[in-house]
Parts: C-alpha cells; sequence; structure tokens
C-alpha cells in the first residue's frame, strides 16, 4: 500500500512522503492510498524541543543526562534515585532497587538536560524536565511492524517563572510527545553516539519524523545499517544538501521520498506524482547528487558546498536524475527523493 505522508518545515521544507511498505522493488508499486497525518516538521530545530525561559535564546539542545534520574512516586516517596537510566529501542529503561522500569512506570520521573550556545567558547547551561504522560506510539506510524516505540509526554522547569512548561509543540495529531533516541545531534546535524547523554525528540522535529516513517536506527534485516539510514534521512528532510545541519528548502515544498532497502519501507510510485520530479539521492553526509533541475532553478545552489557538489556543466559535475545514477556516485547510496517541480 502507497502511504501519503504531509510534512511541513517552519524553518525548512514542508512535503509530501509517498511510500509503499513491505518487500516490493521501486518499479513495481500499488495503486491504493491513504493518508498519514502528523508529519510537521520543524525547520532548524532538529529535536523540535521548545527552548523556555530567560536566557534561552541561541541555545541548542545537546542531550538528555542519564545520570541523576529521580522519581516522584507516591507510593513509597518523592526523589528516588534511578539507576542504569538507558534507552532500548524506542523505550527509556531504568533500575530501581533491583526492580527494572520501563513503560508507564517512569511517569513522574525527573532528570537533567545539557543545552550549549553557539559561542566561543560555549555557554553551557542545565535545565530540569519531568516525564508527565507515557504511551505507546501509535500503529499508524509503525510502518515495518516492530512495536516497542513509547511516546513521552515532557514538561520542562522555567526557573525564571518557577512553572513548567510542554517542552514539545503540538504535532499535527495534537500530541506534545518524544520518542527517545540512544544518541545525540550536534549544531551541524550529526548523530554522535554517547555514553552518557540521549535524545529526546519531539514529534514535531526531522528526527522523530524520520524515525516514524521506519528508519529506526536499532532495526535489523533490511540490507543496510538502519542507523545511517536514519541519519541520511535527517538530512534529505531538511534538505541539507552540504551535511552542515543548514536546511536548504522552503515552506510548502513537497516531497516523495523512497529507499532501496530489501525489504523497502519507503517505496516509489511507478510514475511520480504530477508536477513531480528527481532531486537528490542522499547518505548520512548529505546530498550525494542533484538533478539538472534543481540545480537550474534555484540559483542559490550554485556555490552551495563545492567540496562535496558541483554544478551541471563543470569538471566533475555531480548530477543525477535518477536513482541509477545516484548509485554510480555511491553505490550504498539508499535513500532518494523528488520534489514538486513548482517549489523548486
Amino acid at each position: 500500500m502507497m502511504v501519503t505522508m504531509r510534512m511541513g518545515m517552519g524553518m525548512g521544507a514542508a512535503g509530501l512522503i509517498a511510500a509503499c511498505l513491505g518487500a516490493c522493488t521501486i518499479d513495481e508499486p500499488e495503486t491504493s492510498t491513504v493518508d498519514q497525518y502528523g508529519m510537521n516538521m520543524q525547520g532548524m530545530n532538529m529535536q523540535g524541543m521548545n527552548m523556555q525561559g530567560m536566557n534561552m535564546q541561541g541555545m541548542n539542545m545537546q542531550g538528555m543526562n542519564m545520570q541523576g534520574f529521580l522519581l516522584d512516586d507516591a507510593v513509597i516517596g518523592n526523589n528516588q534515585s534511578l539507576d542504569d537510566v538507558r534507552v532500548e529501542r524506542g523505550e527509556v529503561i531504568a533500575e530501581r532497587g533491583g526492580q527494572t522500569l520501563r513503560g508507564t512506570q517512569l511517569v513522574g520521573a525527573r532528570f537533567i538536560a545539557r543545552v550549549v550556545s553557539s559561542d566561543s567558547p560555549p555557554v553551557v547551561a542545565e535545565l530540569e524536565y519531568r516525564i508527565t504522560a507515557i504511551m505507546a506510539e501509535l500503529a499508524s506510524y509503525d510502518p515495518t511492524y516492530t512495536g516497542s516505540t513509547y511516546l513521552y509526554t515532557l514538561e520542562q522547569y522555567r526557573y525564571d517563572t518557577n512553572t513548567w512548561e510542554p517542552a514539545c509543540g503540538p504535532d499535527l495529531d495534537g500530541r506534545r510527545v518524544a520518542i527517545p533516541l540512544a544518541a545525540t545531534w550536534n549544531t551541524h546535524g550529526d548523530r554522535l553516539e554517547s555514553a552518557t547523554q540521549f535524545t529526546f525528540a519531539c514529534t514535531t522535529g526531522v528526527i522523530a519524523k524520520c524515525y516514524r516513517w521506519g528508519y529506526r536506527p536499532w532495526l535489523t534485516g533490511y540490507g543496510a545499517d538502519m542507523t545511517t539510514m536514519h541519519q541520511s534521512c535527517t538530512r534529505l528532510a531538511r534538505a541539507d544538501y552540504c551535511g552542515d545541519g543548514t536546511p536548504h528548502t522552503q515552506d510548502g515544498t513537497w516531497i516523495n521520498v523512497w529507499d532501496n532497502l530489501s525489504p523497502q519501507i519507503q517505496r516509489r510510485t511507478l510514475l511520480p506524482p504530477l508536477g513531480f520530479l528527481f532531486e537528490a539521492g542522499w547518505n548520512a553526509d548529505g546530498a550525494v547528487c542533484l538533478s539538472h533541475a534543481r540545480w537550474l532553478l534555484d540559483d542559490t545552489l550554485a556555490n552551495l558546498c563545492p567540496d562535496r557538489l558541483v554544478p551541471p556543466g563543470l569538471l566533475g559535475e555531480t548530477v543525477c536524475d535518477s536513482a541509477a545514477l545516484v548509485l554510480g556516485y555511491d553505490a550504498n547510496a539508499r535513500l532518494f527523493n523528488e520534489s514538486n517541480l513548482l517549489n523548486l
């Protein structure tokens, strides 16, 4: 079944994802369609996290600290320390007194997040968060049918007003929720493995969106490293061609995304939707190559990232108008997209 998904980006692209679930090839699509909502992207903010309070301008979320988790428990009392906090698949798990806590047992947990500025040297601050609700992920956002994932409602403590406020904005389902991932991301959009921090990614942000499209970093059995697939998706979703964390897209841009995994998670239609044409192939470092149309219709791309992409007509041009041509530049590329010609 082809699934059509709409996404918008406050500082980046709003997009349409057309995909197919199941084991199938790129050239053999099915024709039935359903709409799947909740794909509202949030521009530059990879995590979609609201930064509340004074002096938060220009601060970037680095990650949630695994140490220092406390649990407010109405039965045994407040401020119970949690040990061995970790993220497994899409779930936060912790230990307390020899008991493993998971799922809704962690409602009431409080923890500290680290934020940094882009100054040199950077300014570092710590913010306090709490989990106020936990629910299982919706089946409609689980194209791989692998379960495990939970949605966490988070609040951030504002020291300037002594109040708790929602940490995530509402997604298109009206939920203010986040998905945990066992890594962090820097301001360049690079994924960083960490033994001390993890990410809570709001469903309004790119990191959670790519997870919901099926590119779950912990999956196996698709013929490719899914951590790399997820990272490639975050580059694609923000049109981060150079892989430096800068989006190159506009509100209202519609895209059609597919992969060449085996089995495929997102699947291309036999013919592109009306008004769409091939845009790019992607890997974890950004765009592998761009189409002639994208280069020629957007003057801002001419000197985009010369160490990575070369415009048509120049020696070593990185031009591709099909998935097959992408593979000529990078045989390991697994992700491709088309864009609406009217928005290029």
